[in-house]
């Protein structure tokens, strides 16, 4: 049976665990850094500096709009989800999730849903369809969905464009 070290990572700042199972496959190096979504552990972009892995949060435009929280150490992006927030109303659309091919399968898309939820814990979540991509059903079907695939936006969401007309609910009366 295999086991898994603790550790610290020095180029993440994070602590990290090491699986040796992983550590022999070919082409793997079994190192996952530990990344805190809470609230009080992500950055807005003026604190970013080059050290350490961080969640970093884009806020939208406007209110309702389409805001991000970026999975990052520097510069370097590894991850990012999208989604809308309204404060008014308590509704949240999670409008994607996007991770650097070299960084998935280690729980940075895990990482940023929980970030973004983190931020609105007690709102109603919906997401965009997930469509047909099978890396983005697996990752779907691993993790769960944060709420029903179809969206139903405010009218503050609306009036921002977070949805996409074709998956707008409509109203039939």
């Amino acid at each position: 049976m295999a086991r898994v070290r603790q550790g610290w990572s020095q180029d993440y700042r994070a602590p990290e665990w090491l699986c040796e199972a992983c550590y022999a496959l070919p082409g793997r190096d079994g190192v996952w850094a530990l990344i805190d979504p809470a609230l009080s552990r992500q950055i807005t972009e003026d604190h970013v500096d080059e050290y350490g892995l961080r969640l970093v949060l884009l806020p939208p435009l406007t209110g309702a709009g389409i805001g991000a929280v970026q999975l990052r150490m520097g510069h370097t992006i590894f991850g990012e989800i999208r989604f809308s927030l309204c404060g008014i109303d308590r509704r949240a659309i999670l409008v994607n999730v996007e991770v650097e091919e070299k960084h998935r399968r280690r729980g940075a898309g895990s990482v940023l849903v929980a970030a973004a939820v983190a931020r609105a814990a007690r709102f109603e979540w919906t997401m965009l369809p997930i469509g047909q991509d099978p890396v983005a059903v697996a990752f779907w079907a691993r993790i769960g969905a944060v709420g029903p695939t179809s969206p139903y936006p405010c009218s503050h969401q609306v009036e921002q464009k977070v949805v996409p007309a074709q998956f707008q609910w409509t109203q039939w009366w």
